[in-house]
């Protein structure tokens, strides 16, 4: 099956859309609930962080450095493994952007007039209309600084999607249908290719996960090819440097490490 990633507009129906696909084409949905359960208790926050941290990811910026390196590593590693399954809906989280380097992903987004939107917020929420339209408007604003923050990329851009469903025009039941349609084309499932990419990607996620929760590390890049990990970034000491290697070299799926870890007090100063 398929691997689908659900983003879109707040109000725009992107949460009631991906479980009517899994609904409909037996699916396993990886929502914001599915995420605070699977990440609680590995991360030094509180169940009501976790809530908006998953909610309106954005947040985290607000977070000191380190907590938020570790909080979004052990998300990131969380999406990417229940990605490796395959059969899944991915909802938010960028997970169209974590996954774009892996080909027969299929990347939907939702949107909708603002006033539809501030519409159906109104009514779920209890709120004025002009309340609504601000609240739909600064989580828009705070999904696209995430966004730009962690990838550098363009969250409205339909560049970054395979399919654009406006659910202003749209019913739930004609959008999934659209959407579990067009999984079944070729183009959209995971090749053996694909399968590799991604599990590098996790293996990857893996040891970045485990580095930036166990040592302090900054501007740290991590990759992986058929196991082969390379490791660059910047520690405070030759301690921290042979830590980390210890760390990545004891993972599951770690082949070999190739590490390009610099010893730099003043850089770890100041890097983030």
């Amino acid at each position: 099956m398929s691997i689908i990633t659900v983003s879109g507009e707040m109000g725009s129906l992107r949460d009631e859309l991906a479980g009517e696909i899994c609904l409909r084409g037996s699916y396993e949905c990886v929502d914001r609930h599915t995420l605070m359960e699977a990440v609680a208790g590995l991360v030094d926050i509180s169940r009501d962080e976790h809530q908006l941290l998953a909610e309106q990811g954005p947040a985290m910026l607000d977070m000191s450095n380190r907590r938020r390196r570790v909080f979004s590593a052990y998300l990131e590693s969380v999406v990417l493994q229940y990605a490796q399954k395959g059969g899944v809906v991915l909802v938010g989280r960028g997970a169209n952007l974590l996954l774009r380097m892996v080909p027969g992903v299929l990347r939907c987004r939702t949107v909708a007039p603002l006033e539809i939107r501030a519409q159906r917020l109104a009514l779920s929420e209890n709120l004025e209309m002009d309340q609504a339209r601000q609240l739909a408007t600064m989580v828009d604003q705070q999904r696209r600084a995430y966004l730009a923050h962690v990838f550098g990329s363009d969250w409205s851009s339909p560049l970054n999607y395979d399919l654009v469903l406006n659910m202003g025009r749209l019913s739930l039941e004609q959008a999934a249908n659209t959407v579990l349609d067009l999984a079944t084309h070729a183009e959209f499932e995971v090749s053996a290719e694909g399968k590799r990419l991604l599990d590098d990607l996790v293996i990857s996620s893996r040891v970045r996960r485990e580095l930036v929760a166990g040592v302090e590390v900054h501007a740290l890049e991590v990759s992986s090819d058929q196991g082969v990990v390379s490791l660059a970034g910047y520690v405070s000491d030759q301690k921290a440097q042979k830590k980390a290697l210890r760390l990545a070299e004891g993972l599951e799926g770690v082949q070999e490490v190739e590490s390009g870890l610099e010893i730099s007090p003043t850089m770890s100063k100041f890097m983030p």
